[in-house]
């Protein structure tokens, strides 16, 4: 929700896109620090942990509304950062646990639909980021009866503590710094998107928002498709690529028209690198899978946590954050370089 009400805000207290990145990066740092505590939980514990992430969450929206300083900002942006780790990966348990089916992704598709409807909420009070604040958390409540009637009874088999210790393989040590590498990437860019494009109508920047969400959603549908039809590391390299060149389009020509592409290619890819990179370490370290993707999931939040305060960082120092964008462009292309031995030994 900070993306695009994020130009406002700085305005509003002055902030550089250095500050903006910290404020941005509590929240990954959150999420994170949620994303450790888990991996160390059994699934049943995780799925337990639901409301409280959902309170979480809330109480970090109506205080971004309520909190009169920058400090408070980071604080808020942490908690519902760890709230949200909390909530989504607490769901996605409750539902793998429900349908009996641990590799089922397609649960992603809600954060597209998230995206796209809490960025529709916030539309009408772009003028007023406190009030756009207010209206996501209201959104959020409207949310309440579906988190209550996520299942919380019944047996899952397996739990993280049961497997061994993921083997150390050159091409699972790759996947995890490739991962990290989208993660700084994906971090800085969605951070940085609507802000990068919001000097001229900030309303169309914001609506790019809304474009991302829009493709984001059926996208892990899309690259489940293409998985099945090329080898799961071809696929994953496509992602990657794909990822990095809308970004790098952003950077380079940041007006409304070519930034709706750019997200159009953003959303499409956003969530089919995690959906395929969690698929692919679960094939790297099949004898334990779960702490493998929660191992590779913390990785992915360290880079995160880093890519907005230093992109932030480096778009002020040249004097532009579409400028600053190249970075993370430029590492989400180091992402998939890193992906090239294990393709060319899939051939």
């Amino acid at each position: 929700m900070l993306t695009p009400l994020l130009p406002d805000m700085r305005a509003a207290a002055a902030l550089d896109a250095a500050q903006a990145g910290i404020v941005a990066g509590a929240n990954f740092a959150g999420y994170l620090a949620a994303s450790i505590w888990l991996a160390l939980r059994a699934r049943e514990g995780r799925i337990g942990a639901v409301p409280l992430g959902f309170v979480l969450v809330l109480a970090g929206a109506f205080a971004m509304a309520l909190a009169p300083s920058y400090p408070l900002w980071i604080a808020a942006r942490a908690a519902a950062g760890y709230g949200g780790a909390l909530l989504f990966l607490g769901s996605l348990d409750a539902y793998a646990r429900a349908a009996r089916a641990p590799e089922d992704l397609r649960p992603l598709a809600g954060v597209g639909i998230g995206i796209a409807l809490s960025c529709a909420a916030v539309l009408p009070w772009l003028a007023d980021w406190r009030a756009g604040w207010l209206a996501a958390g209201a959104l959020g409540v409207l949310a309440a009866p579906f988190v209550l009637a996520l299942p919380r009874g019944g047996e899952f088999a397996g739990h993280v503590g049961d497997e061994p210790a993921p083997p150390l393989s050159a091409p699972l040590v790759r996947l995890s710094v490739s991962y990290a590498a989208f993660g700084f990437a994906f971090g800085a860019a969605t951070t940085f998107f609507v802000n990068a494009i919001a000097s001229g109508d900030r309303r169309a920047a914001a609506l790019v928002w809304v474009v991302v969400g829009v493709f984001a959603a059926p996208s892990v549908w899309l690259w489940s498709w293409v998985r099945r039809r090329v080898r799961a590391v071809g696929a994953l390299f496509a992602a990657n690529t794909l990822h990095a060149a809308s970004i790098l389009l952003v950077a380079l020509d940041p007006r409304p028209l070519t930034a709706t592409v750019a997200g159009m290619v953003f959303g499409a890819t956003f969530l089919g690198v995690p959906a395929l990179s969690l698929a692919q370490a679960r094939v790297l370290a099949p004898r334990s899978a779960r702490r493998t993707a929660a191992w590779v999931t913390v990785l992915y939040g360290v880079g995160q946590m880093a890519g907005p305060p230093a992109i932030g960082w480096l778009g002020e120092r040249l004097g532009s954050l579409a400028h600053g964008l190249l970075g993370a462009a430029a590492v989400g292309a180091a992402a998939a370089l890193l992906l090239i031995p294990d393709l060319r030994r899939a051939r």
